[in-house]
């Protein structure tokens, strides 16, 4: 899974956690540019968390290419749907950080639920 997530705090704890469910990482990237950079290298991913706005850019041709691609993948974060493009407003979209068990149900992976992983994203977070 593609994590693509400007704020290092909760990109990190949103990789570990997905990692401790038994699910594949790639990344987590914080830019535009290593985001579409991943998606050339990469061969092996299936799904996607996209933070929405990455320090002013806009995550929107990730999306398009994962799109394009017939993957799944989430939104992520407080941005206006008013600016979200026509084609995306379908697009799940989750609160930041990321509820670990709706991404992962949303995304179709829901066999890696049973692993009690939202307690890293949480031990994270007060850590930090």
């Amino acid at each position: 899974m593609l994590v693509v997530e400007d704020d290092y705090t909760l990109a990190s704890a949103l990789a570990r956690s997905l990692e401790a469910a038994g699910v594949r990482v790639v990344g987590p990237v914080g830019t535009l540019s290593a985001a579409l950079r991943m998606l050339e290298r990469e061969e092996g991913i299936a799904a996607a968390v996209l933070d929405v706005d990455l320090h002013g850019e806009l995550v929107f041709p990730v999306a398009s290419i994962l799109w394009r691609r017939r993957l799944p993948f989430v939104f992520a974060g407080a941005f206006r749907r008013a600016g979200v493009p026509l084609a995306f407003r379908a697009v799940p979209w989750l609160p930041k950080p990321v509820p670990l068990d709706q991404a992962l149900h949303l995304l179709g992976l829901d066999e890696h639920l049973s692993v009690p992983a939202e307690a890293v994203v949480e031990e994270e977070l007060l850590a930090a």
